[in-house]
């Protein structure tokens, strides 16, 4: 019985190489396996998408957060973008999948990877992420017909259909309309479904690891649109509308300190620090700091002193002091 497990994502190139593996190549079984991580979204969207276009499939889901720490941290990988995330994530996708595809007592792998159009040397990069992996020869990419030494390609199990790649004469959405694939819109694009693919993400995630440790929940916060960063460990993180504040609730620790204008309308702000060793000063420099940015970012006017109330997380007293909004010069220098 010959078995295939495809990575997928919910990308429009992710749902070609699957309708491939199910309905164009020679195998039994295909399983959909799909990643959760602080990295990505909409899990539930990918699900129904899935099960709406191959209901026949069996689709299945595996965490890796607990290996959001090496996507996040630079080197160690021998590439020749050893800085890259996406390389780094790439590695972890396909050891967590090689690893499943054991379980499962699968065959190979399912791909969608578009190498004709990134070039050579990402085509190398691959080959070295399989090796290292322990999948090399089990990665079969139907829209790369340039890596073509997969298991199934070398047992004839595959789809001899050359127009079935994409190329710069032949899209991916040329192929979709080929093979009558009914996909959602570019909703599924990486951008929508990977954190990792934002520059301001990216660029915050570098600063995180630069510290001493973090968490998932660490990572949960870098998403929010208002991120600001206090040499040399201390986040603010605000919640403006009713449904970030949601969010924001739920990613509080004890040792946290939380603001809100009690009079007006504004964001909820978030600070972490590790205040251990801050001197009482210092303490009154941070929440002076944050009562100002919170004022800034709210309704109050420029020059108009505002209360703002605070409190640790595992305190019940609330405190409160007033504050002018802070100078939009440094709250750009304060912003990631």
């Amino acid at each position: 019985m010959r078995e295939a497990v495809s990575l997928f994502s919910g990308s429009l190139s992710s749902s070609l190489s699957t309708e491939i593996a199910v309905n164009h190549c020679n195998v039994d079984r295909v399983i959909l396996l799909t990643f959760r991580s602080p990295f990505f979204g909409y899990y539930e969207e990918i699900k129904e998408t899935a099960n709406s276009l191959w209901p026949e499939c069996q689709f299945r889901s595996k965490s890796i957060k607990r290996k959001t720490e090496s996507i996040a941290s630079s080197g160690g990988m021998d590439l020749l973008e050893a800085d890259s995330f996406c390389m780094r994530c790439r590695f972890a996708l396909l050891k967590t999948g090689g690893e499943f595809l054991d379980r499962v007592g699968g065959d190979f792998l399912v791909s969608g990877e578009t190498t004709d159009l990134r070039g050579e040397s990402w085509g190398e990069q691959l080959a070295k992420i399989e090796r290292r992996a322990e999948v090399e020869g089990k990665v079969f990419r139907p829209l790369s017909p340039n890596m073509n030494d997969s298991l199934p390609e070398r047992k004839g199990w595959t789809t001899s259909d050359g127009d079935l790649g994409v190329s710069s004469e032949n899209s991916s959405k040329d192929l979709a309309e080929k093979l009558d694939l009914k996909t959602k819109p570019e909703f599924y694009g990486s951008g929508t479904r990977c954190k990792l693919t934002s520059p301001r993400y990216r660029r915050r995630l570098k600063d995180l690891v630069e510290e001493e440790g973090f968490n998932v929940n660490d990572l949960r916060l870098l998403g929010f649109g208002d991120y600001y960063k206090i040499p040399p460990d201390t986040k603010i993180v605000l919640a403006k509308n009713p449904e970030e504040k949601r969010e924001l609730h739920n990613y509080f620790l004890p040792r946290d300190l939380r603001f809100y204008l009690p009079t007006h309308s504004g964001p909820m702000g978030l600070v972490r620090s590790d205040w251990e060793g801050k001197s009482d000063s210092t303490l009154e420099e941070v929440v002076d700091l944050a009562a100002r940015i919170t004022v800034a970012k709210s309704e109050v006017d420029d020059q108009v002193r505002a209360p703002v109330n605070y409190r640790f997380e595992h305190d019940n007293e609330t405190y409160s002091l007033e504050v002018t909004p802070l100078e939009s010069r440094k709250l750009a220098e304060l912003s990631l």
